[in-house]
């Protein structure tokens, strides 16, 4: 099996970077494209995107020569496909039930089929399959009718248990280390780092079910469990911000371990609710975010996350994951016009933070020199 070779290049905390093999040293735009067709493909490079995340949050192609087909597709594009996120099933795994062993099996399969891919990015979630991405509404006007999410705790009932019943944190900490252990070494060998993204949002206990990943310490404590450059953080800035903290700061603390960064943000916490905005609107200075970024020698790639939908433009949309629209292209938060003004917005952050040709789509497209 070719794995993805190691290169002398490393962060600045002196890990090992996923993107060795890439042209510029700077973070790289990478786009979602729903649906996955030619058309959304070249629309993601005509904006000014390098990469393409294939995204399914309930499976994923699981030999190499299905996702070798997607990077063929992608790479006529000029387009690297470098992340798998949401990944192969891993319910059992996350509670620790039966059938646990099966599906890290499954999930070692698909470590290896994309080391073989050339695909070094998996990014995945340990939030409890009852309860995973949770929001009140999908339907809140934001700025000029654009519509958003929220969450508000007093539109929410907490009283509702689950077939899981109660569970603990020090359980989901033991499956989460024994997960780690499992898949992290196969991950060394292939050449794949994996990613790991917040609970959304970061709440420690909801209708009964304990979740591990909501605050700054709990990644530090995740990224001892398996001491290894290939055990990582999927940086999502919204999620950060919803905890209530210091985002450059925690950037500059984190940042070393992560090897995707989700770029959105928000008004408020998760204590006492929040509304999603425009990557320009909410309370972050994202200015000063990339800024951390840089600081920390990030080179990896950054997708704009859950764009407000823009009803004036996207007919026919649907409301929420519940629509089973994220790749019809017509949910609130995965729509492809959303993306257009991200996409745009970052690149006049890039060019303030990294000038106009170090940040320039030229410098870190495919078959780019370094």
């Amino acid at each position: 099996m070719a794995a993805i070779p190691r290169s002398e290049r490393s962060f600045a905390g002196g890990h090992p970077t996923p993107y060795a093999n890439y042209a510029g040293d700077t973070p790289r735009i990478a786009l979602v494209v729903t649906p996955f067709s030619d058309e959304n493909l070249q629309l993601a490079a005509q904006i000014g995107a390098t990469d393409v995340i294939y995204y399914d949050m309930d499976k994923m192609p699981s030999t190499a020569a299905e996702l070798k087909e997607l990077v063929q597709r992608c790479a006529r594009f000029n387009l690297r496909l470098s992340a798998v996120e949401g990944g192969p099933p891993m319910d059992l795994i996350v509670q620790g039930k039966p059938g646990r062993d099966e599906q890290l099996e499954f999930y070692k399969q698909c470590i290896r089929a994309m080391g073989e891919a050339q695909i070094p990015v998996l990014c995945y979630n340990f939030m409890p399959w009852q309860f995973r991405v949770g929001r009140t509404s999908y339907e809140v006007p934001i700025r000029g009718g654009a519509l958003s999410s929220e969450w508000r705790w007093e539109d929410f009932d907490d009283t509702v248990r689950t077939d899981a019943g109660e569970t603990s944190h020090e359980d989901m900490w033991q499956n989460l280390e024994y997960f780690l252990k499992a898949v992290i070494p196969v991950a060394e060998e292939a050449g794949v780092y994996l990613a790991c993204h917040p609970d959304d949002p970061p709440f420690p206990r909801v209708r009964g079910l304990a979740r591990i990943l909501t605050s700054p310490e709990a990644f530090e404590r995740m990224l001892h469990l398996v001491d290894s450059p290939h055990n990582g953080i999927t940086f999502c800035q919204g999620c950060f911000s919803e905890m209530g903290i210091d985002l450059p700061e925690v950037v500059r603390r984190l940042g070393h371990r992560a090897h995707f960064v989700h770029f959105r943000d928000v008004q408020g916490t998760a204590k006492d609710g929040f509304v999603e905005t425009f990557q320009d609107d909410g309370q972050t200075d994202m200015l000063e975010a990339l800024r951390a970024w840089r600081d920390v020698g990030f080179n990896g790639i950054v997708r704009p996350d859950h764009v407000p939908l823009l009803p004036t433009v996207e007919e026919g949309h649907a409301v929420g994951e519940k629509a089973r629209g994220y790749f019809s292209g017509k949910a609130s938060g995965y729509t492809m016009m959303g993306r257009i003004y991200a996409v745009g917005y970052m690149r006049g952050l890039w060019h303030a933070v990294y000038g106009k040709e170090r940040g320039s789509v030229r410098n870190q497209q495919l078959g780019s020199t370094n």
